[in-house]
């Protein structure tokens, strides 16, 4: 009897725990989830939000957009304002084609988190060329798995097993063109989630670096899990260097055309038109073309630990032969290091190049430098490198100069700062005593010439002026801007007139610091914004040339949209005018009409995630294979565009796994934190560089 009553108790308490696990099991999710298609246009809501118009044709949004915005805008919602129930997806992709007159870049950002940060991690865009259709990808995670519960790390832009945003809270999913420079009409279509989400625990996943910097719970090709390894790495390159140590044939002794046209030596660099197309001439006076590296120095490569010791497998004693490596930092412009005054920081490249090469590990790096750079048909040393690198004179390169500690204009506001208020007397006065200790270069053949400050914040078309009039009485360019407008309005009526405003007196309109109607105001805030941007150049040109009069004047680096207002006023002083432009192509990338000066790309890259980097950079390789191919299609671009004389890579070694200084932790090295190069990545450069003079004088 009682096994009896045994047995039938076992069959209740299956039968209960069966029904038990039937409710907890949730529907699959579909593998693609269709948000919306429009064929139904009640089953959204759109909304034009700036410069931008909509209407619905045969089953597709279609969006006329103006070019008065740097991003012309429309937001689709749905009708009740619910999340688009994202929850579980990798992706989310869109169909759009371009069925204007001109190329345009369609953009498309998913979400409504208002963190600029966040907006830009969750957007993506595609390059159209009139009737070319492609799908935009935005990706809602780091990577295609997630930890859940999710994970508190810190101080990485990208980030294992980290949503970017709140997926549950998206409600809105935005289409523009990107950087508008003609009206432009795209269609959008079939926007759905896609790759569902794999999720993993958080059981020892902390710490998840190794001593030598990498990430700890994956492999990879030329992952280093040895002090042997990395010794035995070090001499397979050092022979791979020997196949190719002649570099390219026909080479000068500045890396210049050898077998090309003799024009005009001066025993500097310079630049002329030959042909047709714009060229940089070195000291010899043959035909140069620019193929760089940014940040050639160890120094690029320190991560921060405070505060995230726990992340760190094994970081040396401090008072072992590694102390060295250790450093500090102060506060950080964004980031997790932006809260903290002061914070320790250690250097695994630096610790890496040690463990091979001992004492002589600076020596050995500046060595392979030059010697890598000859092999793989790189000619300069880009922006913020190695000072003992460029002064060994093997190598041509870029001199580098911030303008530090200057007054800003408070009303003013940028990604990396306030703008210079460069009508305040002391703006001169820093623009010297910054030139004057950072002008290593200055007479030297070697040195190209310099950069001067780096993607400078212009914002939209007459931002500055705005923000000029939003700063307090005692700002100098308030007090230039206010005596430009007494000398042509005379009276504060004549102003309140064109205006629409009430102020009782110039000095009244000194003290407010409210912006007036742009619309009224229009002509008087660009007139301003123009002088502003036609000061800041003139002066850095006079201070240069009273320190290298021989150098080129490189210009500021733009970034973003920089307007044709800035970009004229820029090309009365620049003898090159500089862009990081990160693109898959910079073939058709021009000046403004009447503007014929060369151009030089300071800044790109394309990234991965097939070697144990957690961000791709700004943009997206799938695997280093295509990191090359890539390289060769942007650099082959910028050979073909009569306009430019060169283009440097962002930068010679990947960023930190854990994050540099503002958490930028991007696979766009060509070399990894072990010393070790892509070789994917190295071989399509050698095949694009040794060809580039023929291909670049024989290509229309």
């Amino acid at each position: 009897m009682k096994v009896l009553i045994s047995q039938v108790t076992c069959i209740c308490l299956f039968s209960i725990l069966l029904n038990s696990c039937k409710k907890e099991v949730k529907p699959e999710k579909p593998r693609v989830l269709t948000l919306f298609t429009f064929q139904d246009s009640t089953k959204v809501k759109v909304e034009d939000i700036v410069d931008a118009s909509h209407k619905f044709q045969e089953g597709k949004l279609v969006l006329s957009t103006g070019k008065n915005s740097t991003k012309p805008t429309v937001k689709v919602t749905k009708p009740n304002d619910d999340s688009w129930g994202l929850e579980g997806y990798y992706e989310v992709k869109a169909d759009v084609t371009n069925i204007g007159e001109a190329y345009m870049q369609a953009e498309m950002y998913v979400g409504n988190d208002p963190d600029g940060l966040t907006k830009w991690y969750c957007s993506n865009y595609v390059d159209l060329n009139p009737g070319e259709t492609k799908t935009i990808t935005v990706a809602l995670s780091w990577t295609p798995w997630v930890h859940q519960p999710q994970l508190d790390v810190v101080g990485m832009r990208g980030t294992p097993g980290k949503l970017k945003t709140d997926i549950s809270a998206i409600k809105e999913i935005s289409f523009c063109s990107r950087y508008a420079s003609a009206n432009n009409k795209f269609t959008v279509d079939n926007v759905r989630a896609e790759r569902l989400l794999e999720q993993r625990d958080t059981i020892n996943f902390f710490p998840f670096v190794d001593e030598f910097g990498q990430y700890k719970h994956k492999d990879w090709k030329g992952k280093v899990h040895s002090f042997k390894a990395l010794k035995d790495i070090a001499q397979q390159n050092a022979e791979t260097l020997k196949v190719y140590k002649t570099g390219a044939k026909d080479r000068s002794t500045y890396g210049g055309w050898s077998a090309g046209p003799k024009l005009k030596a001066t025993g500097f660099f310079r630049t002329e038109r030959h042909n047709g197309k714009w060229w940089m001439v070195d000291p010899e006076g043959y035909l140069f073309w620019t193929a760089g590296v940014n940040c050639v120095s160890p120094r690029s490569t320190r991560t921060g630990f405070t505060g995230r010791e726990h992340y760190f497998e094994k970081l040396p004693a401090k008072d072992s032969e590694y102390g060295d490596f250790y450093g500090t930092g102060g506060r950080t412009s964004h980031g997790f290091y932006s809260k903290m005054d002061k914070y320790e920081s250690f250097n695994f490249y630096k610790s890496n190049l040690y463990k091979v090469y001992g004492e002589a590990w600076l020596d050995n790096f500046k060595d392979l430098v030059h010697k890598r750079f000859k092999s793989w048909g790189l000619n300069t040393i880009g922006f913020v490198s190695d000072p003992g690198a460029i002064a060994q004179q093997k190598t041509p390169y870029v001199g580098s100069i911030w303008i530090r500690n200057t007054p800003k204009i408070e009303g003013s506001q940028g990604f990396w700062g306030k703008f210079h208020d460069v009508f305040d007397p002391e703006f001169r006065k820093a623009v010297k005593i910054s030139m004057e200790a950072q002008k290593q270069g200055a007479g030297d053949p070697w040195c190209i010439g310099y950069f001067v400050d780096n993607e400078l914040a212009w914002g939209d078309l007459g931002s500055l002026a705005i923000g000029t009039l939003k700063s307090p009485e005692t700002q100098p360019a308030k007090q230039e801007f206010i005596k430009d407008l007494k000398k042509k309005y005379s009276t504060i009526m004549a102003l309140n007139e064109v205006w629409g405003t009430t102020h009782e007196s110039w000095d009244g309109l000194l003290k407010t610091t409210s912006a007036p109607d742009n619309t009224k105001a229009e002509k008087d805030i660009l007139t301003f914004y123009e002088k502003i941007a036609d000061t800041y150049f003139k002066t850095l040109k006079e201070e240069l040339n009273q320190i290298a009069p021989n150098q080129n004047y490189l210009g500021c680096r733009f970034a973003w949209a920089n307007n044709d207002v800035v970009l004229t006023a820029a090309s009365k002083y620049m003898d090159i005018m500089s862009f990081n432009k990160y693109e898959y192509s910079v073939e058709h990338i021009g000046l403004p009409e009447g503007v014929d000066k060369p151009i030089m790309i300071g800044e790109f890259h394309f990234g991965a995630l097939d070697r144990g980097s957690f961000h791709v950079g700004i943009k997206e390789a799938k695997n280093q294979s295509e990191r090359g191919e890539l390289y060769k299609d942007y650099i082959q671009g910028a050979l073909r565009n009569p306009l430019i004389v060169g283009a440097h890579w962002f930068q010679y070694i990947d960023e930190p796994l854990t994050g540099r200084f503002d958490g930028e932790n991007y696979n766009v090295g060509l070399i990894d934190i072990c010393d070790n190069p892509y070789e994917e990545l190295v071989a399509k450069i050698r095949e694009t560089t040794y060809n580039m003079y023929d291909y670049r004088m024989n290509t229309d």
